[in-house]
């Protein structure tokens, strides 16, 4: 096990030990190829500025980055060229960031494109965090439906399939009607680190910050075999929430908040404000996706929190000297999903 200060946790299958993944996927599919074999089929493709999770995967698939090209025209276009020979190869693209979101998608468009125009065989996304996913329906009239949208783009620049994790809409995987998409879990990252902790079921209560969250909050609960609770929230706006009912007894518990995103940390923190107004002892808070926009890390310091726990999916943001973040690494359960699909 490895846990930094402010930084990446490793669970069991640590990340020293590459091939672990790799042995557990040969002995459970069969396949006309070794993985050695198979890894010359594989192409990875990097963002413009790759992160843990990108560099984690490419440790444990023993598969150096693809060399590429990536610069901005005058006017602000992009441009992209990739000097690896693609044909016949299954290609990855790395896009795990949703910082500077748009141009991140721009070059997955246009890497795609050229991976296509290149001969290859499959072409694969890697989206973590899938962008516009919280867009997936129309509030508003005069609104789009940009989470659609953004899939329709992917298709039609030449994308087969997506990876991604912890959708916050999962049923917006059905505008993915022309491409497959892989939708993962943190679930088991997050409850091997909670369980590291050694804390006690029977004081331990999970809460969902909303009633959208029940399902991953119950699938915790029960993983960590303690009780839940549930919050009530009221949405005044983008980016705007108040938390106002509380369902469950939380009263000298150690309480972890359990949501999919945490952007400005507004709704999470007034959870955590709520749950200690009702008697909670120790409150952790667990998330998928670290976006810490805004006034994130000012409202998080404020909170009374123990710990923020959440994936590698994003950049580690700069805390100003907060030290309460952090990461457990996904790359385990990605790398076994790029090789189920080179399989």
């Amino acid at each position: 096990m490895q846990i930094n200060a402010i930084g990446l946790y490793n669970s069991k299958t640590a990340i020293n030990n590459t091939n672990s993944h790799v042995e557990r996927h040969s002995k459970t599919k069969t396949s006309d190829l070794s993985f050695e074999s198979r890894k010359e089929f594989m192409r990875l493709i990097p963002s413009s500025m790759p992160d843990s999770l990108e560099k984690n995967i490419s440790k444990r698939l023993g598969i150096e980055p693809s060399k590429t090209i990536v610069k901005k025209f005058a006017n602000g276009e992009t441009y992209i060229n990739i000097l690896d020979d693609m044909r016949n190869k299954d290609v990855f693209i790395m896009q795990t960031s949703s910082k500077a979101i748009n141009d991140n998608l721009m070059e997955t468009y246009l890497k795609a494109d050229a991976s296509r125009r290149m001969g290859a065989n499959k072409v694969v996304a890697i989206m973590p965090n899938f962008p516009y996913a919280r867009q997936e329906r129309k509030v508003e009239h005069g609104e789009p439906i940009s989470a659609r949208l953004n899939m329709a783009l992917l298709h039609s620049s030449g994308v087969d399939e997506v990876i991604t994790t912890d959708i916050h809409a999962p049923a917006m995987q059905g505008f993915a009607r022309q491409m497959k998409m892989t939708e993962l879990s943190s679930l088991r990252v997050m409850s091997d680190y909670l369980k590291s902790k050694e804390l006690e079921p029977k004081n331990l209560v999970v809460v969902s910050p909303d009633l959208g969250g029940v399902k991953r909050a119950d699938s915790l609960a029960k993983s960590l075999n303690c009780e839940k609770a549930i919050i009530y929230k009221n949405r005044t706006g983008h980016n705007q929430a108040v938390a106002e009912t509380l369902l469950g007894d939380v009263k000298d518990k150690t309480c972890i908040i359990y949501d999919d995103i945490i952007d400005t940390a507004g709704t999470i923190t007034q959870a955590a404000e709520m749950l200690k107004r009702n008697g909670a002892d120790k409150i952790y808070i667990c998330a998928s996706h670290g976006l810490f926009n805004g006034p994130a890390i000012e409202r998080l310091e404020k909170a009374p929190i123990e710990e923020v726990i959440v994936t590698n999916s994003e950049r580690m943001p700069e805390t100003n000297g907060y030290n309460k973040i952090k990461q457990v690494d996904i790359s385990e359960d990605i790398v076994g999903a790029m090789l189920d699909i080179s399989g």
